[in-house]
């Protein structure tokens, strides 16, 4: 866990200081992001570049040149030690970081008490770090912590049936069950990111990324962190599938590898991220 954390947190100061602070608008570097986790995972898998011809073509040359060369490598790494959480957890029983009672606890011996709790449906650790990225270019504290939820299916009702019964037993309900916990007098769901993955049915990789309006994440948590402390974190993240001809890459969580005879290429609907905002 602290490897990936720190993977993470490096991600987020290269983009930072390469990438947003040179100018580059927030759309563009998003979609630079998204190409240099799915770049990283076809080269982990073998696969052809070709595919992200479509992406390549939507992001200025010269940020295309700079995620290749300063985002790709920590992304195949992160790739990697996502990976290897899965393999060590392969979990059959409730445990852990699969335990949301338990990565509840860790998250309040890490930060205390926060002010706000934002808890959004399906944001993967790609909309994290870019977001976290773009508010430490413009001077917000924006930091992750080391403990993290693995979301063996990939499907939000993993989280909210492990909500205590008198909790309403949905994401809005995990919000307020953690910001009790927390101390925070203020909580909210967003489905912005949800949003995008489902509208319109499967989604090519470039499609997604312009249907994802990532300027609206920014402001939301930005407005949030107006009320102070805010710890923003997802119930899971989304998957990119390679599919079973092998010439198209698409966007869903809770993928089966049955299905079909596609195959997951990036696999990030099986963990979520916590970081504290302000």
């Amino acid at each position: 866990m602290k490897r990936l954390y720190e993977l993470v947190e490096s991600a987020r100061d290269v983009i930072a200081e390469r990438l947003l602070a040179p100018g580059y608008r927030l759309e563009d570097v998003y979609r630079a992001v998204v190409y240099a986790f799915v770049r990283a995972a076809l080269q982990e898998r073998g696969g052809r570049s070709e595919l992200l011809e479509p992406l390549e073509r939507r992001i200025p040359a010269p940020l295309l040149a700079a995620v290749k060369r300063e985002v790709v490598g920590v992304a195949r790494s992160i790739i990697r030690q996502v990976g290897s959480l899965l393999l060590e957890h392969r979990p059959v029983l409730v445990y852990g970081e699969a335990a949301l009672g338990s990565v509840v606890e860790e998250v309040k011996r890490e930060v205390g008490r926060v002010d706000y709790v934002l808890v959004y449906d399906c944001m993967s650790v790609i909309e994290q770090v870019t977001a976290s990225a773009f508010l430490k270019a413009r001077g917000v504290r924006a930091l992750f912590l080391r403990a993290l939820f693995l979301n063996p299916p990939g499907l939000t009702r993993f989280m909210t049936s492990q909500l205590p019964g008198g909790e309403g037993k949905t994401l809005r309900g995990v919000a307020q069950y953690v910001a009790s916990s927390l101390g925070a007098q203020l909580y909210a769901k967003s489905s912005l990111v949800d949003a995008s993955v489902h509208e319109g049915g499967l989604l090519g990789v470039d499609e997604f990324v312009e249907r994802m309006d990532v300027s609206k994440v920014v402001a939301e948590v930005l407005r949030a962190s107006e009320r102070g402390r805010v710890l923003v974190f997802s119930d899971h993240g989304y998957d990119v599938v390679l599919s079973r001809r092998g010439n198209y890459l698409y966007v869903v969580h809770g993928f089966e590898e049955s299905r079909a005879g596609d195959a997951t290429l990036l696999l990030l609907s099986k963990v979520s991220l916590f970081m504290v905002v302000g």
